[in-house]
């Protein structure tokens, strides 16, 4: 597991700007925040449903030149010595490849380079000026060329400070906020390219819904604990290539002892081989009441923020060719689920729950009919929980 967790860690602190902050190693909208309600060691927010603020990002010439912030979410008042942990997964995808009705923007050809990363900051919209990036981004180049497109590009963020100083801070420490900031850029750019943020449509529509950003703040003057638990075993060994349904538990991983209040940060990773065609490869992490389960049992929805969904679901084009995402393709995701009620069965003992990675695929060709071979889940994949709670 050693390789598992170097690869899941979060990137470190940025330096630059970071005065009032200190990294602690290894670790919506606007106003759209799980409730807060009073004092607590230990609280977990994440952006709403369908949080994603803007539909696009603009391809800029030139690296950097026109970031946006594309999730914000609201951070509870700040102290000196709150630990925030926290991170973040954004979908861009790329439109235009042809003059259709689902073109969004002006057509291109090029591949896009993106970048994503989290910047502590005082509006929901601010990506530069006074805000503070504190985490390292992620970066990739979007493939746009067929046969070998990603269309769907998702990226993913993490990282952890501790506030300092609270006069260095960028923003009010009642008024703080994370923002996802996404940028795009190509030299071919003529003004006009744009990638879309979520996933684009066939009426020419953005659907959002495809990326969340989450944090988990122990206060300075409460007792809160970590406790990380890993898992690198494989439930399943191949995924079958179907167009409806098909999904299968690829990792699992019990989690005991939870309490209301507690929060689990999620990392997952899924390493997948194709063959023959570029594939579809969707994921989500789900917390559910069995290691086997693909979605959340109505009493785990009642528990358990957003349903018993730790992830939205996000995926790509794995595609045979060079690409962002070629076979062997890894699947990343980052995510957060917080406890509302201890989970107890019907005699009230405390039971376990079971934080499941959860994938599909499916061929892409148009009208395809006909057996597909499955795709195959490869060793080098892994899923680990942090389980952070407050001292009872």
């Amino acid at each position: 597991m050693r390789g598992i967790r170097g690869t899941l860690r979060g990137a470190g602190l940025a330096a630059a700007g970071c005065a009032a902050l200190v990294a602690i190693p290894g670790s919506g909208s606007a106003g759209g925040a799980d409730p807060v309600d009073g004092p607590r060691a230990l609280i977990g927010v994440s952006t709403p449903r369908q949080g994603e603020l803007r539909d696009t990002v603009p391809i800029s010439r030139r690296k950097g030149a026109e970031p946006r912030a594309v999730l914000s979410l609201e951070l509870p008042r700040l102290k000196p010595g709150d630990r925030v942990r926290f991170n973040a997964e954004v979908t861009a995808t790329t439109t235009c490849v042809e003059a259709l009705p689902r073109c969004i923007g002006r057509r291109y050809g090029f591949d896009p380079r993106i970048r994503a990363w989290v910047v502590l900051a005082a509006g929901a919209r601010d990506a530069r000026g006074r805000a503070i990036r504190v985490a390292a981004p992620d970066r990739l180049t979007c493939e746009q060329s067929r046969p070998n497109r990603n269309h769907h590009c998702p990226m993913v963020v993490g990282d952890a400070l501790r506030v300092g100083a609270v006069e260095r801070l960028p923003c009010r420490p009642s008024a703080c906020r994370l923002n996802v900031v996404l940028a795009a850029h190509h030299p071919n750019a003529r003004g006009g390219e744009v990638v879309v943020v979520g996933a684009d449509r066939p009426d020419g529509s953005v659907e959002g819904g495809k990326g969340r950003l989450n944090a988990a703040v122990a206060r300075a003057d409460g007792d809160a604990t970590a406790e990380t638990l890993s898992g690198a075993r494989r439930r399943v060994r191949k995924l079958p290539a179907s167009f409806k349904g098909g999904q299968r538990v690829v990792y699992s991983r019990r989690v005991d002892g939870l309490a209301a209040g507690d929060v689990l940060l999620v990392r997952a990773r899924q390493r997948t081989r194709i063959r023959g065609l570029p594939y579809f490869v969707a994921s989500k992490v789900v917390v559910a009441s069995r290691p086997a389960a693909r979605i959340p049992s109505p009493p785990v929805r009642r528990i358990v923020r957003r349903r018993g969904t730790a992830t939205d679901t996000n995926g790509f084009n794995c595609t045979i060719g060079a690409s962002a995402f070629r076979s062997p393709c890894t699947t990343r995701k980052a995510g957060m689920a917080t406890l509302k009620r201890a989970p107890r069965d019907a005699r009230g003992r405390p039971r376990p729950l079971y934080v499941n990675l959860v994938s599909r695929t499916f061929p892409k060709r148009a009208q395809a009919r006909g057996a597909y071979p499955p795709a195959r889940v490869l060793s080098g994949g892994g899923l680990v929980v942090r389980h952070l709670r407050a001292s009872r």
